[in-house]
């Protein structure tokens, strides 16, 4: 077992040198990785972290501890026990929250004693009994292959598993033949535990089929394949789909997509913008594709997230109130003039010139200029100093607006659908006010009202958004 260990791990790329982190539970599977471990990095720092989740009886804490120590000692690894507050109980099941906790616990012991892997004694048997509880819960492939020989744990920090060629009974058998003392949890034959449920029956599987969980796990990892490729494939789309910023698709790109590739592409979505994945269900996802494919609009609870539809666009959203709170007006003094104006909504330069012959087209209709890093439009000056109080707030009921080329008001709301701004958005608009008219909508479009004329004193008017 040494020689396979070693070779998996110099697969995985863990360096000899560490220091590793080595999460215990007193168990065989966490002993052997410790003991190989020491095999294959004799001179490495190596730390055995027991993870105490509070859900057991003090006095089977007491006897683990004591056996990892006794572990720690026998390998030459530091030993450190950690403590986890486990969390609300709406957060998941009592295991969900356990696992979340524990490898929250696992990274933080990394990152303060510099080590880049945390290695754990995760084995064959382990990644069966996680498929098939991904089956009866009804998982696709994601679920099915979900656990991988190397995953990222934290910024810096990789978790690995160098035992997954290995068998449980392989593992026990070193570890009473090394002499290593070994702790039984006694809520491993609590079958309410859905884990421990499977655990039984994958072995009654195995006696009736010799051989069952080797196949089984076999079929995960080439499912693991599978799902890499398909990552890839998701990645591809969700690039060709967006529009602007990366929380942002086109509605019109996704439905050309198969409806699987769009479920893949929203799950892409949300975890690109930062929101990730947790407690979003296929019903969820497949409800925001149908809505899709039947060009539908409105908001889908995505987890801690939220999808908006609206405006021929895919919007990934935070789950609380979009935006920034309401601020007063920034006023804005022409006679002065600032050359940049920084609003919670983003930043603003201004710039006066003076126009020569005929204005151009785009800057009549003050669309920002293409290719630019911030949208620049152009004002009529005159106009705006001719008008009163120059300022910029956010949008109010029964705003209205008189866009470029229109003679009557239209109301701001339906303007800014008309051009394709999301939903949630329209309440977070930046606008340039003149004497309580609005002059423009930054970043957007000019006024009719205050748009540039033939040799007329023109404001260039440079504007960033902030990222909200």
């Amino acid at each position: 077992m040494t020689e396979r260990f070693e070779r998996a791990c110099r697969l995985l790329q863990l360096p000899p040198s560490g220091p590793f982190v080595i999460a215990t539970s007193g168990g065989a599977d966490s002993a052997v990785a410790l003991l190989l471990m020491r095999h294959a990095a004799p001179h490495a720092k190596l730390i055995a972290c027991y993870v105490d989740h509070g859900l057991r009886p003090a006095h089977s804490i007491a006897r683990d501890v004591a056996c990892v120590d006794r572990q720690a000692r026998a390998a030459g690894a530091q030993m450190i026990v950690r403590r986890v507050d486990m969390g609300p109980s709406s957060a998941g099941s009592p295991e969900e929250r356990a696992r979340a906790a524990r490898y929250e616990a696992l990274l933080a012991v990394a990152r303060d004693s510099g080590a880049a892997f945390v290695v754990t004694g995760h084995q064959q048997d382990d990644l069966c009994e996680t498929s098939l509880l991904a089956l009866v819960r009804g998982a696709g492939i994601d679920g099915v292959a979900a656990m991988r020989p190397l995953r990222a744990l934290g910024p810096g920090v990789a978790l690995a598993r160098p035992l997954m060629w290995a068998t449980k009974a392989q593992c026990t058998d070193l570890a009473r033949t090394a002499g290593m003392p070994i702790s039984q949890d006694e809520t491993n034959r609590d079958l309410r535990i859905p884990r421990n449920a499977v655990r039984a029956l994958v072995a009654a599987l195995e006696r009736a089929l010799p051989g069952a969980s080797r196949t089984i796990a076999r079929s995960a990892t080439l499912l693991a394949d599978d799902k890499a490729l398909l990552e890839r494939m998701s990645a591809a789309a969700w690039q060709s789909a967006r529009i602007g910023d990366a929380n942002e698709l086109s509605s019109a790109a996704l439905r050309r997509m198969p409806v699987a590739l769009v479920r893949r592409v929203i799950r892409h979505a949300l975890a690109a913008s930062g929101a990730g994945r947790r407690d979003f269900s296929f019903e969820h996802c497949n409800a925001i594709a149908q809505a899709i494919r039947r060009g539908r609009g409105g908001s889908y609870h995505a987890g801690v997230a939220r999808v908006v539809l609206s405006a021929g666009k895919l919007v990934v959203e935070s789950s609380g109130p979009l935006g920034v709170r309401p601020f007063a007006p920034v006023a804005i003094d022409l006679a002065r003039l600032p050359r940049q104006v920084v609003t919670p909504l983003g930043r603003l330069s201004l710039k006066p010139r003076r126009t020569k012959g005929n204005v151009g087209a785009s800057a009549r209709a003050g669309h920002p200029a293409p290719g630019t890093a911030s949208a620049v439009q152009q004002l009529d000056a005159d106009a705006l100093r001719g008008a009163g109080t120059i300022e910029i707030r956010m949008p109010r009921p029964g705003d209205v607006c008189v866009p470029t080329g229109r003679s009557r008001p239209v109301s701001l709301a339906r303007f800014l659908a008309k051009s394709g701004v999301p939903k949630p958005r329209r309440a977070t608009a930046a606008l340039l006010c003149a004497g309580g008219r609005i002059a423009a909508v930054l970043g957007l479009r000019v006024m009719e009202p205050f748009k540039p004329k033939q040799r007329s004193t023109v404001l260039e008017v440079g504007w960033r958004a902030t990222d909200i």
